[in-house]
């Protein structure tokens, strides 16, 4: 997809405009001057918001919304059969995917910052964008997979050359982009209704930093095994970083400690102290993400004292253990995470900061990732004292061929019930938590409900 080939007297249609990112490209468009509308199947405070902006957003297929398209861009969520598509492919309009128009909008950029990992990509593009927005003659765009609380959106328009960015692995999707920069956080397996093998999952990373090509530069966590993998033969410039302290690394911490939590460390490179970073989100998984945001930041020429300063202003972004308010004293936070090793990170992060109890409400997402990973999700939640089970988030794109239930996780975990409904969890939460208790609801799915009645319920009572 070549941007500059579609006019501005065209109309860009989005199918599937209210998604986070579909939302976000659609205004980034709109913004940059192009005629912009779109469908989504119900209306959502993203819909409402373009329609605020004078963006046509429609609910219903109606043949007229497509006079005047000139391209498509496209959600994967939605398949050949959807009336929208029909329409579009009856009038040969073409049709582009939503990482077909985020890769063309990132080669106009001489700087673009490409972030990839299995986990960390929103914070580590959250930590990014605060560095970079605060930094001097600094003035970047940025599209992040969740709400950035200092932008109060999932994306900003800039005027200068440095384009920061997620990139998803689903589907090979960031295989349409070619960043200056690709990083890479982690690698471990995931998305096995896709990707069958851990092997074809480093195959897919290598194509993508490959992307950047000769004049490019890969910046990978030397203490990722698979990732370390993917990279070997890779064409870019290959720059290391280590959040355990491994000098064979380009850049790599020192001196690392922790108060309730929340990490001091030194960054090292070329022998020397680059600079001292306090941050202000807890967790040893926020070390390695904030140590992959300073190396981009300085690769990219911001000051030291910047990338510092930027750091320590990164409070998280949107459900990434974001505080909701509390029940019966207790904080609730609201976590996206759904892979056992983001599990084991956030409750590492939450026994750390000292509370008497650590109570997770966890939700599975998707019936093949808790198959296929079931004993990684087993042996994930050992800093909980007490695990409550929902029922697995099965999302449009799958049905149970496996015949398993969260129930069979909750039988495994010691300290964990099971309720099939959310009023359920919700009554015991409200019965069991005290003062002292810190309460994670987890889950990529529709399980942020939960938190969202439990701060509702503590208000009203």
């Amino acid at each position: 997809m070549d941007i500059n080939n579609i006019s501005h007297n065209g109309n860009i249609y989005f199918v599937g405009i209210g998604g986070i990112s579909m939302s976000s490209l659609a205004e980034i468009l709109h913004k940059k001057g192009y005629k912009v509308s779109g469908y989504d199947c119900c209306s959502s405070p993203a819909t409402d918001r373009l329609k605020s902006l004078g963006i046509p957003v429609y609910h219903q297929t109606e043949k007229e919304h497509f006079d005047g398209v000139t391209a498509a861009i496209v959600t994967a969520a939605v398949h050949e059969d959807n009336p929208e598509i029909i329409e579009l492919r009856s009038r040969n309009i073409p049709c582009y995917s939503r990482a077909e128009l985020l890769g063309a909008l990132g080669s106009k950029y001489a700087n673009s910052i490409a972030v990839a990992g299995t986990h960390g990509k929103s914070t580590t593009t959250g930590m990014l964008s605060d560095i970079f927005t605060t930094a001097k003659n600094s003035d970047p765009t940025i599209l992040a997979g969740a709400i950035v609380p200092e932008l109060g959106s999932t994306f900003r328009l800039g005027t200068d050359e440095n384009f920061i960015y997620e990139a998803c692995e689903y589907t090979d999707s960031f295989l349409s982009f070619y960043p200056h920069i690709a990083a890479v956080l982690n690698l471990e397996l995931d998305h096995t209704d896709y990707f069958p093998n851990i092997e074809a999952l480093e195959r897919s990373f290598s194509k993508f930093v490959n992307n950047a090509g000769e004049n490019g530069i890969a910046v990978v966590n030397m203490d990722s095994q698979h990732t370390m993998e993917a990279v070997k033969g890779c064409v870019p410039k290959v720059v290391t970083y280590s959040p355990s302290g491994n000098k064979e690394a380009d850049y790599y911490v020192s001196d690392l400690e922790f108060d309730h939590g929340f990490a001091t460390y030194n960054i090292w490179h070329n022998c020397k102290v680059l600079t001292k970073i306090s941050l202000s989100v807890p967790g040893a998984h926020n070390v390695a993400d904030s140590l992959c945001a300073a190396v981009c930041a300085d690769l990219s020429g911001i000051e030291a004292e910047d990338i510092a300063k930027g750091l320590k202003m990164f409070k998280g972004v949107s459900r990434r253990f974001e505080l909701k308010g509390t029940l019966n004293g207790a904080p609730v936070f609201d976590d996206y995470a759904h892979h056992p090793d983001e599990i084991k990170a956030t409750l590492s992060a939450a026994k750390m900061m000292e509370y008497d109890r650590v109570i997770t409400v966890f939700q599975p997402h998707t019936y093949s990732r808790l198959h296929d990973l079931f004993e990684d999700f087993a042996n994930s939640f050992k800093d909980s004292d007490i695990t409550v089970f929902a029922e697995i988030f099965s999302a449009s794109r799958e049905k149970d061929v496996f015949g398993i239930s969260s129930k069979h996780l909750a039988d495994r975990v010691k300290g964990s019930v099971y309720f099939p409904a959310f009023a359920e969890i919700e009554e015991y939460l409200q019965k069991e938590v005290r003062k002292g208790d810190i309460v994670i609801v987890m889950g990529a799915g529709d399980v942020t409900k939960i938190s969202k009645d439990l701060i509702k319920s503590e208000k009203n009572s």
